[in-house]
Order: C-alpha cells, then sequence, then structure tokens
C-alpha cells in the first residue's frame, strides 16, 4: 500500500496536532472573547480597544517565558490551573457587576494561558525528528473549536459560562497533552513572530520591494477585523443577521481557502501570492464601499479574512516570507497593540464608516502597490529587452565594423 504520509516524518503527530488546535482555539476564542468583553464594560469604544491591545500586550511579555521551554512540566501545569481558575473567575466576575476591573484579571489569565499554549506546542514541535508540516489543519480545526463556544458574542453573561469552561476544559488537555514530553530549554524567541509562531512575522526589508505590499497588507487585515468583530457583530444582529453567521463565515474564511489550497500554496511564487492577496483585498474595498447593509460587513469579513489566510499560508515554512529564528513575541505583540490602538481611535471616531475605511485602504494600498509593481516590472523587462537589441550591447558587431 502506498501510504506516503503515514512515512512522511513532517506529519504531525496526533499529539502536537492536539495540542496546535487547543492553542488556535485559546488565541481565536481570547481575541473575539475578550474584545466582546471589552466593548460591553469598557466606557468607550477607544477604551475597549486599548483593552484588547493590553492583552496583545500581555500576550507578548507571557509568550517571551512561556515559549521558551525552560518550564519544567509541573510548573507548567500548576500555572495553567492557575491562569485557568484566574481567568474564568474573572469573566464570571466581569459579568456579575465586577466590569472592568474583574476583565483586567481575566486579561491577563488569558494572556498567560494562551502564551503556556504556545510553550507546549513548541515543545512538542522541536520533539520532533523533522520539522512537522504547517498547522493548517490543527489551526482551522481549533479556529470552528472557538467559533462554536463564541457563539452569540453579544451576551456576555452566558458567553462568560461558556468562555470560563472553555478554558479550563482546554487547560485540562493541554496538561495531559504535555505529559511526558521532553520540555527542551531552547532559544529564546518564537520561530517567527508572536505565537509559536505561525502569526504573519515578515523579514525586515520586505516593505521595500513593492511585489510584496498586497502580501503584508494582508497579514495584516487580520488585527482590524478580529478587534472590530464584536461591533460589527452587533451592527449586523440590527440587520437581522444572526450573530453566529458573521463570526463562523469570517473564521470559515481566514482558514477555509487556506486549507483546500494547503499542497500547492507553498509552492505559489511570490507574484503569484502577492496577486491573488491584492485582488481579495480590493474585493473586500469594493464591497464594503458599494454593496449595501448588511452584505458590505458579511463581504467584508469574507474577502479580507481569505486574504489573510492565503498570505499566512504563503510564508508558513518559507523563509523568504516570513520573520527570522528567534524574533521577540514581545516586539511583535507590540507592535500588534500599537496598530489595535490605532485603529481603535479611528472607529471610536468614525464608527462603522471608520472600519469601512480602514479596509478599504488597505484594498486599494494593495491594488495601487500591484498595479505599480507590475509597471515596474515591465518597464525592466522593456529596458533589459532593449539593452540587447541596441547595437552597442554587442561588441563584436563594433569589431566587424572596423
Amino acid at each position: 500500500m502506498n501510504d506516503d504520509t503515514a512515512q512522511d516524518p513532517r506529519t504531525p503527530s496526533l499529539r502536537l496536532t492536539a495540542a496546535r488546535a487547543c492553542a488556535w482555539a485559546l488565541l481565536v476564542a481570547g481575541w473575539i472573547g475578550i474584545g466582546s468583553f471589552a466593548m460591553a464594560f469598557a466606557p468607550g469604544v477607544g477604551s475597549g480597544f486599548a483593552l484588547v491591545a493590553l492583552w496583545l500586550l500581555a500576550l507578548g511579555g507571557t509568550a517571551t517565558v512561556a515559549t521558551g521551554g525552560g518550564l519544567p512540566a509541573w510548573l507548567r501545569a500548576l500555572l495553567f490551573c492557575t491562569s485557568a481558575a484566574i481567568t474564568a473567575i474573572g469573566l464570571w466576575s466581569a459579568a456579575h457587576g465586577g466590569g472592568v476591573a474583574a476583565l483586567l484579571v481575566a486579561l491577563l489569565g488569558w494572556a498567560a494561558l494562551t502564551a503556556l499554549a504556545s510553550g507546549v506546542v513548541r515543545s512538542l514541535r522541536l520533539a520532533q525528528r523533522a520539522a512537522p508540516a504547517p498547522p493548517i489543519g490543527a489551526a482551522a480545526l481549533g479556529a470552528l473549536g472557538a467559533g462554536l463556544v463564541l457563539g452569540d458574542v453579544g451576551d456576555v453573561a452566558a458567553l462568560g459560562w461558556r468562555l470560563g469552561l472553555f478554558v479550563v476544559a482546554t487547560s485540562v488537555l493541554l496538561i495531559a497533552l504535555q505529559r511526558g514530553a521532553n520540555l527542551r530549554p531552547r532559544a529564546p524567541g518564537c520561530r517567527a513572530g508572536l505565537f509559536d509562531c505561525s502569526l504573519p512575522a515578515w523579514p525586515d526589508g520586505a516593505w521595500r520591494e513593492p511585489t510584496q505590499w498586497p502580501t503584508l497588507l494582508a497579514g495584516l487585515a487580520m488585527l482590524p477585523m478580529m478587534a472590530a468583530l464584536p461591533l460589527m457583530v452587533a451592527w449586523c444582529r440590527a440587520q437581522a443577521v444572526a450573530p453566529q453567521a458573521l463570526l463562523l463565515a469570517h473564521l470559515a474564511a481566514m482558514f477555509g481557502p487556506v486549507w483546500l489550497f494547503r499542497r500547492t500554496i507553498a509552492s505559489w511564487s511570490l507574484r503569484r501570492l502577492s496577486a491573488v492577496c491584492a485582488l481579495l483585498l480590493a474585493l473586500g474595498a469594493a464591497v464594503v464601499a458599494w454593496a449595501p447593509a448588511p452584505l458590505d460587513l458579511l463581504g467584508l469579513a469574507l474577502a479580507h479574512g481569505a486574504a489573510w489566510g492565503v498570505a499566512w499560508g504563503g510564508q508558513l515554512w518559507a523563509p523568504a516570507r516570513r520573520g527570522q529564528q528567534g524574533t521577540s513575541p514581545l516586539r511583535a505583540a507590540a507592535g500588534y497593540a500599537v496598530l489595535t490602538l490605532m485603529f481603535g481611535l479611528v472607529v471610536d471616531r468614525f464608527g462603522a464608516h471608520g472600519v469601512a475605511a480602514v479596509h478599504a485602504a488597505l484594498g486599494l494600498a494593495a491594488a495601487a502597490a500591484w498595479l505599480f509593481s507590475s509597471a515596474a516590472r515591465a518597464a525592466a523587462a522593456h529596458a533589459t529587452a532593449h539593452t540587447r537589441a541596441t547595437p552597442e550591447a554587442h561588441p563584436d558587431h563594433h569589431a566587424g565594423g572596423r
């Protein structure tokens, strides 16, 4: 029987796949769940985004320690239990009168949980004989689980119960998954970015090449979309759209297309990858600019979610398209936090129009970069062809003439 997958050392173990799915579920549910609580209890939209930015910053800070591999298994288990309890109690308290103060406690607990999960994934990944295949399937599974747990993010009382049970159950599973694993200390920092190490973290100097701009911009598209999802759900609810519909549609767009093309996307040329990202970002900009509500937000969630997924899938395990080994999680998180704060100021001032304007700007910038790089490429090709056809470029011609 020809079963290449069973013999491929890059195939992730079942334990690693489960840990990856848990970590991604914590990341997605935390980002949207903390954002939902923040929008419900913060005194304003801007301060709500500030809480999300604080969560991202706390995630980077704790990941600096938790992904290093130096924590013994018993200490990691203790931290899992403590962080899960703090998070669950904080969420329940926030929904029952504790407000922002209780949410701050839950926010820090969830950041620690996500970082600890990232550390388990890193340790299990390093234990494999060869570098495992990208976590596309595991991430999609984790995002699906997060979407089902989140449900109606507008009902924070029920959401608090669901998320509390979720973090406890996920922590217990991760404790079991890490049992017996060889948690060897390794060099600090992530393989490529914030989240062991699968979130886009592009190499230094990438912005100097316009051909890469659409892909770079698509890699940033998730940040404003995830931060604004609780508000977008509320706006769509006013248009008689079920809260779960927008949420699940966005998550499906993020991970569905890249999962379908997972066997070929790594072989795409940089130019092809940028073209697809530019097309999806421009499509999202067109939809949000001209489609009627609620199709504008639904179309935006689909198009820009898919753009991020393509950019993410195209840079996984591609050394020329991702950050260097050992990139600081805190540095990446600080960048995400600053961008979240800036986006929050725009949304606080302009509301839904601010969300539309930011995503439209992403689409227009990607399309302009693609057109500029294509024109530059055509001009360079024309100049090369002209040089080859010019007699001065051929010394033999002059020798014969003399």
